[in-house]
């Protein structure tokens, strides 16, 4: 028993108490402790015990505010990187871009664009032809724009063939701008490449198959993308090449034989495109 203790009926009295363990002792001065954790009941200590648990409180909740704040700064800025066709594999695909232009000689054919040039085997639709694939899966018009001197300038091609605004239209950007923002696009490469050809592909068509609401909403807004790129070709000596009108049903969807999911082209719809395009490629670079 701690000094200066004293048990009365089964309680002990003195002049603070000291709680350990759920039991209540009382002390003349000193401090009783046990197995268990103690707490100080002095007026002093009671005082002590309270400001250090309100300063363990306020500290939780500043701990508690920066991590809501971190948790917004960053979910805001992945969702703008989202908006703006970034990701760790547009980042990946840059970089490696980035590390291939180290070695790739320079005068060659550029193919950029999306993911349906990302999933272009360019050796086996494309024999022989001196190119190098800059397609990013997802990317859109505005991704582009960003990565043009890894993806393009750097590489100082001979001829770009460029197929671009399907993803923008997925979500749900107005036709116009899409239009806008390829414009924009070759209006780069002519004044940055005046030497360079340019082939700008009609957007593709797409089918259901990636989604009744995706194909309503699409659909008509590739017609319109079409129209502008199609129309501005003569103004700022791009070759226009019209794939749509080979890849699209009579109900204005992608053929299903040539596809599998409703948007990207299969081995059989690469090659419907390969065939209306590389003759055209291969008169571009004769000229």
């Amino acid at each position: 028993m701690t000094r200066g203790k004293e048990k009365k009926n089964g309680k002990i009295s003195s002049d603070r108490q000291v709680a350990v363990s759920g039991e209540v002792y009382e002390s003349a001065g000193d401090v009783v402790q046990t197995g268990g954790a103690e707490t100080d009941k002095t007026a002093g200590g009671t005082k002590a015990v309270r400001f250090q648990s309100f300063s363990e409180r306020v500290a939780l909740t500043v701990a508690m505010l920066v991590l809501a704040v971190y948790v917004v700064v960053m979910g805001g800025a992945a969702f703008s990187r989202f908006r703006n066709g970034e990701n760790i594999y547009f980042d990946y695909k840059v970089a490696r871009f980035a590390e291939e232009n180290e070695d790739e000689e320079k005068g060659g054919v550029v193919f950029v664009g999306d993911s349906i040039t990302d999933f272009l085997d360019l050796d086996k639709f494309y024999p022989g032809l001196d190119a190098v694939n800059r397609g990013i899966s997802g990317d859109l018009t505005i991704g582009l724009k960003r990565r043009m001197d890894v993806s393009i300038f750097d590489l100082e091609p001979r001829l770009v063939v460029l197929l671009i605004g399907v993803n923008d239209l997925g979500r749900r950007t107005a036709p116009e701008k899409v239009a806008a923002n390829l414009i924009d696009i070759i209006s780069e490469i002519r004044e940055r490449l005046p030497g360079t050809k340019l082939i700008v592909q009609s957007v593709y068509p797409v089918s259901e198959r990636w989604g009744k609401a995706y194909f309503k909403r699409v659909a008509p807004g590739v017609i319109k993308v079409n129209e502008v790129i199609s129309e501005a070709s003569a103004e700022y000596g791009y070759t226009y090449v019209n794939v749509y009108d080979e890849l699209v049903d009579g109900r204005g969807r992608l053929r299903d034989e040539l596809n599998n999911d409703g948007l990207h082209p299969n081995d059989k719809g690469y090659e419907v495109v390969s065939e209306v395009l590389r003759p055209i490629i291969d008169e571009v670079l004769a000229g």
